[in-house]
Order: C-alpha cells, then structure tokens, then sequence
C-alpha cells in the first residue's frame, strides 16, 4: 500500500486561476473574489467558495491516488530458482487469494483455482515462468479499484533465474468485471499478502535445511565417533593377543626351566642366538654356570639362563646332572 500525501494535492489548488500560487489560500482571498464579496450573504459566498476549492482538491488527490494503482510486487532473492518456483507453485495452488475481501471480517478469499494461462493479462514476454491463479465469483473485493460489480480476481506469478542462487519473482493482481467493462488492477495489497504466503514457506525451507544440515553434522560426527571406537576397538584385541602371547611366552619359559639342569663344563660358552657358529653371540657363560635345558638337538642345546635369556649352547661344553654323577 502506497501512503497518499494529502498536502500534494492542496498545493496542486494553488495552480488554478482562482487561486494563484503566489498568494496564499485564505478568507480574505475568498473575499476578494468575483461575485462573492459583494453578495449580501457573506457566509454563502464562504461556502460556495469552499465548495469550488474542494471540487479541484479531490480530482487532484483521485490523480495522485491513481498513480499507484497497478504498480505490482517485485524482488530479487537470493535462492535458487528450482526452489522458489518450487514455492511459488504451491502458492498458486493453494486456494486462497490474500489481502483482499468481499465481506467485512475477513483478510481473504477462499475457493480459488490454479491456471495454466488468464486473458485478464496481456502475454507476458518478459521470460521465465508463468503461473497463474483465478478466484471467480467475486463481488465488488476490497483494494481494487473502482469494483462495483461481480467478476475474477487474477493473480499472476512470474519466477526468472537471475544466476545459480538468485532469482526475481513478479507478482500482479486484477479484478476482471463479468460484463467486460473494466479490468481493475490492485492496490498492491493482494501482491503483498501473496508475497507474505511465499516468505513463510521459504522460511519454512531455511528452517528445513538447517534442520537436515545439523542432523548431517550430527551424523557425521556420530560417524567418526565409530571408526575411532572401531579402530580403538582392533588395538585393544591386538593388545590382548600381545599380552595372551607374552604370557604364553612366559609359561613356556616357566615350563622350561622346570626341564633338566646343566652346566658349562668348559672354562666359557658361548650363547648363540641360533644352533649354529655363525649366528650372533648373546652372552658369554662362565665355568660351572647352571642353565635349563628347553631342548636337546644333536649338536646343540636350547637353554634358558638363570636371567631368562634364551639362546643355544653347543652340546659338548655343557654338563647334565645325569653325565656328573656318572
């Protein structure tokens, strides 16, 4: 709704040779006027007068009023234009014409009907896409102008792409008399209220996709949470088979040295990592030190010192219980 400055049009009188702009509007200017300061009654000139100054105020305030008949809704939005025709389509289709009536009490009209195209419009040319919705059977709707009659009211939609994440939407509305006289355009009210509809439902879709954006974090972060429990989960069983393999490792040592005694018999021995001369030395055993005896080979001896070094000792310089006391 466009706010009419009632001052306008007052100026507008002091265009009119009865009342040029230079000199103000007053009683007095009224007395000096033709035919009325020498009528013997003063106050019936003062009327009159009035009269003749109200007649040129009001087709200059209907001119000014005029001005914003017709003028239509339009704004750019940052969205893309698969959702807002999306939106724009399901306002068509929704059966309410908003901001206008036909009975006091109530901000809109019911019983309305989506439509493919409408002569009450001339042929839009200007691109994108049309979408239309008519209300027939309306008598005299509030904010249209000059409605005295029964007729449709037409609401027309135009949604272009402006680029990936914006696009314009247009929207006018006219009332279309049922005998042709006059199509009257709206006073913005309708394309107003239509436009409100469309807002709460793109609000709604924010509020949706932050909605299905947080849950997407949410579900994400529960993801991760996961694979960090899972992968936690494998080092502990790695874990567990380490520990179940040292206390294997410790029960074989264990066992082994509750096997035969034996002790150098050489002034030292060598203890080999593996049953052969050439393999790594890792300690070297005094005379008379006591190992346990894991394994007996044919050459070698696997042995486990007093320290639990494991390793092999070449047979002949190690002595057993049983060959001392023979």
């Amino acid at each position: 709704m466009v706010d009419v400055n009632v001052r306008e049009p007052l100026k507008r009188v002091s265009r009119f040779p009865d009342c040029p702009a230079d000199e103000a509007f007053s009683v007095s200017r009224l007395r000096r006027m033709p035919n009325l300061s020498r009528s013997p009654n003063r106050f019936t000139g003062l009327v009159l007068a009035g009269l003749i100054c109200l007649s040129l105020v009001l087709p200059a305030y209907a001119r000014n009023r005029k001005e914003h008949w017709g003028e239509g809704f339009s704004v750019d939005l940052n969205k893309p234009y698969e959702q807002v025709i999306g939106i724009v389509r399901a306002v068509s289709e929704d059966g309410i014409v908003r901001g206008t009536y036909d009975f006091r009490g109530v901000s809109e009209l019911d019983g309305a009907t989506p439509a493919k195209d409408s002569k009450a419009f001339s042929a839009w040319t200007g691109g994108g896409t049309v979408l239309y919705k008519v209300r027939p059977k309306t008598l005299s709707p509030e904010h249209f102008r000059e409605t005295n009659d029964e007729g449709t009211i037409t609401v027309r939609y135009v949604v272009q792409s402006l680029g990936p994440a914006s696009t314009r939407l247009r929207i006018d509305a006219v009332f279309k008399e049922d005998t042709g006289h006059h199509t009257d355009p709206s006073d913005g009210s309708v394309e107003q209220g239509e436009f409100e509809a469309i807002s709460v439902r793109i609000r709604d879709l924010e509020d949706t996709e932050e909605k299905h954006r947080q849950e997407s974090e949410r579900s994400e972060i529960q993801s991760k949470l996961q694979g960090l429990e899972a992968e936690l989960e494998k080092e502990n069983s790695q874990l567990a088979e380490l520990k179940a393999r040292e206390e294997q490792l410790h029960k074989q040592i264990q066992s082994g040295k509750s096997g035969a005694e034996a002790q150098v018999r050489t002034e030292s021995a060598d203890l080999k990592a593996r049953p052969y001369n050439q393999s790594k030395t890792l300690q070297l055993l005094a005379q008379g030190e006591i190992v346990t005896v894991l394994r007996t080979g044919a050459n070698w001896c696997h042995v486990v010192t007093a320290s639990g070094q494991e390793g092999w000792v070449y047979r002949p310089m190690l002595q057993t219980g049983l060959e001392a006391s023979q």
